[in-house]
């Protein structure tokens, strides 16, 4: 595989799966820095990317529903409530809370230091950027301290995984 796109695919894998790049980059034959530096640069702009896109997302989403409502043909509408009406009257009352619910709520509760600790390990960069931006929108330095989570829990990774006995061989 050429070097280019060994450095690009670690990249890119530590986008969404930031966990996993330093065993992929460590199987692909990268030293430690190539990996390191790769794979930050691939957090950082993800974080980047979803923290300032899943504003527009929220926003836009407040608007849509209405206009879509105006500008949607009757027969439509009235296919789409007599759809939602059989629904509601067949269906079973939704559990509110799943493990992934819980697990949000938890994090908020604890607060945004929680989010920013777990976003590149145990919950991902995406989902992480979208619960910084929706809860903690006007704090202050939140962006930069979850970018220096990301450089060090990458580092820390790295460390991890180039140090680990049994994996060299």
């Amino acid at each position: 595989m050429p070097y280019f796109i060994k450095i690009f695919s670690v990249f890119l894998l530590a986008t969404v799966k930031y966990f996993y790049t330093p065993l992929y980059a460590f199987l692909t034959g990268l030293n430690f820095w190539e990996s390191y530096i790769a794979m930050a640069a691939g957090g950082i702009v993800s974080f980047l990317f979803f923290y300032y896109i899943s504003h527009f997302i929220v926003i836009s989403t407040k608007f849509v529903k209405p206009v879509a409502r105006r500008v949607a043909p009757n027969p439509w509408l009235k296919k789409y409530y007599d759809r939602k009406d059989r629904k509601a009257l067949n269906a079973k009352p939704k559990s509110k809370f799943n493990k992934r619910n819980r697990l949000i709520i938890k994090l908020r509760k604890v607060g945004v230091w929680a989010i920013i600790l777990t976003t590149p390990v145990a919950i991902s960069i995406p989902l992480g950027a979208f619960l910084l931006r929706k809860y903690y929108p006007r704090r202050k330095g939140v962006v930069l301290l979850a970018l220096l989570a990301i450089a060090l829990e990458g580092f820390l990774l790295c460390l991890l995984f180039w140090n680990m006995p049994g994996l060299r061989s």
